[in-house]
């Protein structure tokens, strides 16, 4: 290559770096911009959502959560029927029969009337329908908690996502001004021989590649957007990311045992099945003692007849009664069977969740102490690879390296940023993860 060449490829290169000052004078923000560290710079304007807003009104508001309820007002009915037992009772009574009324007489017999009972001791069977019942209710209420954690988990993960892609909007935006700004100077060089094809065919490869990253990125947006909105049923904006404060905390635990006791003492999911299991071991002890009688005291009034409907007598009754089952086929062992089968599944099942939810919790614990880690290197990372890009913007305007250097110098700055994002955005899910393990979101 001459002379002349070389020093009308230096100059071209000279002006790629200076047809792009705006650059320089925003990159040193880019990596302090988004979900900053600093004090809140400013104050979400009023009627906006932020990430409590979202939580809260999807654990309110989602249908998952108004199904829960609805099974706890079930529960709750079967709490009234179960204290029914130890309630008067009183029915109406009508009678017709065909019967002996004496030694050699038969004759129809007509009644109607009212019977009037009440249960006097039943050895447990009642208290132990009514202790089932509340355990099924508290039960049904751990439900409706673990309705609302899920539901508000699911909006704070799309929340997340929403801040999350339109962080990296921004960053793909700029990274598609540049490379635009650039494939128009580079049209220009190569009218006048200043550059090749070759680097003008990277520069349209690097600028269809950051387009069609922005539509991706769009589309996770608007979904994400369209998610909130149904969980919340709210048409509120959304609010701008103003500073780390916009997210919640995960709760501070120096080590992970900490985190798994907070869990195993306040997770709904695995309250409920502890409620359940309480439930079936009462219902084991309500069929265990089927066999023993039931006394109840019982009155009845009625009008009766032998023999016509013309000569109606008034009649009462005051006595007790005792009910013992003597024979039912195997039903009554069948069902003592089935309740014992049932309370060892149930204990079964808790001690499983207890297993799984120290497993998620530990892991969940990890990772977020590893993505706090990771953080602090992505941000150094991002640092350094801006420090590079700026240096080398200065030696390509000096022509010491190629243009493709300093493209791909370029791209590893903006892939540095794009991971110092996720990573953000990761971290903020892992605690929202932790905040649902333990109850406290």
């Amino acid at each position: 290559m001459s002379l002349n060449s070389t020093t009308m490829r230096h100059a071209a290169l000279t002006s790629l770096v200076l047809l792009t000052p705006a650059f320089m004078m925003t990159a040193q923000a880019q990596s302090s911009e988004i979900i900053s560290t600093a004090a809140p710079t400013s104050v979400a304007p009023e009627g906006c959502l932020r990430l409590n807003d979202v939580l809260e009104l999807a654990g309110r508001r989602d249908p998952s959560v108004l199904i829960a309820r609805a099974g706890e007002d079930e529960a709750d009915a079967d709490i009234d029927q179960a204290r029914s037992l130890y309630r008067p009772r009183l029915d109406a009574v009508g009678r017709t029969g065909v019967g002996s009324t004496g030694v050699v007489d038969s004759g129809v017999s007509n009644s109607i009337g009212f019977r009037a009972s009440q249960r006097l001791i039943d050895f447990g069977d009642a208290k132990y329908a009514r202790r089932s019942a509340r355990a099924d209710f508290a039960a049904a209420q751990d439900d409706t908690r673990q309705a609302a954690l899920d539901a508000a988990t699911q909006a704070g993960f799309a929340l997340l996502e929403y801040h999350e892609a339109i962080a990296q909007i921004k960053l793909t935006e700029r990274r598609r001004d540049y490379f635009s700004r650039q494939l128009d100077s580079i049209d220009k060089l190569l009218e006048m021989g200043g550059a090749t094809r070759t680097e003008r065919a990277s520069v349209a490869s690097q600028l269809s590649e950051a387009e069609g990253f922005v539509l991706e990125l769009e589309f996770r947006r608007d979904r994400a957007e369209t998610q909130i909105e149904l969980a919340t049923r709210a048409s509120s904006p959304i609010c701008a990311i103003s500073d780390s404060s916009d997210f919640s905390s995960a709760p501070s635990y120096l080590v992970a045992q900490q985190a798994v006791t907070q869990a195993l003492d306040n997770n709904p999911a695995l309250g409920a099945l502890r409620n359940r299991a309480e439930g079936e071991a009462a219902r084991a002890r309500r069929e265990a003692r089927a066999r023993l009688p039931i006394i109840s005291v019982v009155a009845t009034g009625a009008y009766s007849s032998i023999g016509g409907f013309d000569q109606f007598e008034f009649r009462d009754r005051v006595g007790v009664d005792v009910t013992v089952p003597l024979y039912s086929g195997n039903a009554l062992r069948a069902q003592k069977r089935r309740a014992t089968a049932r309370e060892t599944a149930a204990r079964a099942r808790v001690f499983d969740r207890e297993q799984q939810l120290r497993e998620d919790v530990s892991i969940t614990w990890q990772r977020l102490n590893s993505l706090e880690k990771q953080l602090q290197t992505r941000v150094e990372v991002e640092h350094q690879t801006r420090l590079q890009f700026e240096a080398a913007e200065i030696e390509a305007g000096a022509g010491t390296i190629t243009y493709r250097d300093l493209v791909e110098l370029r791209i590893e700055f903006e892939e540095a940023g794009l991971a110092r994002i996720q990573t953000t955005f990761d971290l903020e899910q892992q605690k929202l993860v932790l905040r649902s393990l333990t109850g406290r979101l």
